[in-house]
């Protein structure tokens, strides 16, 4: 289960990331599966891909997931994107490993499966 990071410089950020959870809790593997392919789609298997770079196609890919609402205009919610990041690179799921400042990329076992996700798609014709 994702776990709130390090909050203790950004009080509120404990209760963010507690309500995030809890609205989202459901859909987390799905939300994982979704950044793995979304880094494949950033070709982050090499070098890390920013956290912008994984918003703006998380955006792309997937409209429905990774946004959120300021003054009434729809943006990528990077809150959601880090700690989904954070879970893919858990014990659980392993297929992401960086961090914030030096972005984010596939291990071996992430691109496996994002290829896998890649094959699905294409065999359902999206």
């Amino acid at each position: 289960m994702i776990k709130a990071a390090d909050t203790t410089s950004l009080p509120w950020a404990r209760v963010y990331f507690e309500n995030l959870q809890r609205q989202r809790r459901s859909n987390w593997d799905s939300l994982v599966a979704e950044i793995t392919f979304t880094l494949y789609l950033c070709e982050a298997t090499r070098k890390g891909a920013s956290i912008e770079s994984i918003a703006a196609q998380a955006n792309a890919t997937y409209p429905e997931d990774f946004f959120t609402w300021v003054d009434g205009r729809k943006v990528p919610d990077l809150a959601l994107i880090h700690l989904i990041l954070s879970e893919a690179s858990s014990k659980e799921w392993r297929y992401v490993i960086g961090d914030w400042s030096s972005g984010w990329r596939l291990t071996k076992r992430g691109l496996r499966f994002a290829k896998n996700v890649e094959r699905r798609t294409v065999a359902k014709g999206h």
